[in-house]
């Protein structure tokens, strides 16, 4: 976190604030104080989201979804959980960053359904 700040205050921006916090209970935090979010950007580990963190997300009525994925088979176990909490994927793409493997990172824009 000083890292951010420290970058933050280098580069001028001031309207910024940085918290240090589960991301699950922060955004639940959030929609209890009536609070929005139009974007949220996931990047779980190789075992997927927590079911925890996906309700979080619902529960807090995002309208956009960006999942990236580094594990195929726990971001479509991910994505069946998210459509049970009204999102639908919408795109997708496939970034190789791993030149000379079989290994891609799987970008995934998911919008809630109205």
């Amino acid at each position: 976190m000083r890292d951010a700040v420290s970058n933050a205050k280098m580069n001028g921006i001031e309207n910024i604030q940085f918290y240090c916090n589960d991301a699950g209970r922060f955004m639940l935090d959030m929609a209890q104080q009536g609070e929005k979010a139009d974007v949220v950007i996931m990047d779980p580990p190789r075992s997927g989201s927590t079911e925890e963190f996906m309700d979080a997300i619902g529960k807090l009525g995002v309208g956009k979804v960006v999942y990236v994925s580094c594990n195929p088979v726990t971001l479509g176990r991910d994505l069946r959980y998210m459509k049970g909490l009204g999102y639908e994927a919408v795109e997708g793409w496939g970034v190789d960053m791993f030149a000379g493997t079989g290994h891609v990172e799987t970008v995934t824009l998911l919008v809630r359904k109205p």
